[in-house]
C-alpha cells in the first residue's frame, strides 16, 4: 500500500526558526535535538496510522475473502506497534525536555498533559515487547496476571488492545483523532521556546 503524502502534510509540525534562543547553546542544541528526534517520531506514527486498515463491519467481508498470505495478515499488527512505540517514545523524550534541560513551565505542564493522554501507551508497548509473558498469562516476573482475560493485540476496527501487566486492559484508537491530539500538544511546546 502507498501513502498519499499530500494527505498528510496536515500533520506536519511547524518551527518558527531554526535555532532555540539561549546564553546556554549546548543546552540550546540538546532541546532542539530532543524536539527533532520528537518529530521524526510523530512522521513515524502518522505513517503507521496512514498504513493501518480498521477491520469494521463494513469492510469485514473483504478482510475474511482476501487470499492473503501470513506476511500480508501481520501488517497491521506491525503497524498499530509502530504507531504505538512511536507515541510512546515521545513522552520519554518530552520528560527528558522536562527533567534535564530546564524547560519553561509551560513546557512541563503539556508534558503532563501528553502524559495523561498517552501514558498508558507503556503498558501497550511492554506487553508487546514481553509478549511471551503475556502468552503464558504472566508477568515479566513470572508472576500470575490478575485477569481471566488475556489481550495480546487484539483489534476492535480501530482500536488495539493489550493486557497490561497489572492484568488491566489497554487500548489505543489508531486514527487521525489520536494523532491531532498528539500533534496539538507537541506544536504548542515546540511554540514555547523562543526561537531564531
Amino acid at each position: 500500500m502507498k501513502i498519499d503524502v499530500n494527505s498528510l502534510k496536515q500533520f506536519d509540525l511547524n518551527f518558527p526558526g531554526i535555532w532555540i534562543n539561549g546564553d546556554d547553546r549546548d543546552q540550546a542544541f540538546q532541546i532542539r535535538h530532543v524536539l527533532g528526534l520528537i518529530q521524526s517520531l510523530f512522521v513515524e506514527a502518522v505513517a503507521s496510522c496512514a498504513l493501518f486498515q480498521p477491520i469494521t463491519a463494513q469492510n469485514v467481508r473483504d478482510f475474511i475473502d482476501r487470499d492473503e498470505s501470513p506476511y500480508e495478515r501481520c501488517l497491521n499488527g506491525l503497524y498499530a506497534k509502530a504507531f504505538v512505540f512511536a507515541l510512546d517514545g515521545i513522552e520519554k523524550l518530552l520528560n527528558r525536555l522536562s527533567a534535564n534541560l530546564n524547560p519553561p513551565q509551560e513546557v512541563k505542564r503539556l508534558h503532563a498533559k501528553y502524559k495523561r493522554y498517552f501514558g498508558h501507551l507503556k503498558h501497550i508497548r511492554d506487553s508487546a515487547i514481553h509478549i511471551e509473558d503475556r502468552g503464558r498469562g504472566e508477568t515479566r516476573h513470572q508472576q500470575p496476571l490478575h485477569t481471566h482475560i488475556v489481550a495480546i493485540g487484539c483489534f476492535i476496527e480501530n482500536r488495539f488492545t493489550f493486557t497490561g501487566e497489572d492484568g488491566k486492559q489497554y487500548e489505543v484508537e489508531i486514527c487521525e483523532a489520536t494523532l491531532n491530539k498528539a500533534k496539538a500538544i507537541i506544536q504548542d511546546i515546540i511554540n514555547s521556546y523562543s526561537w531564531s
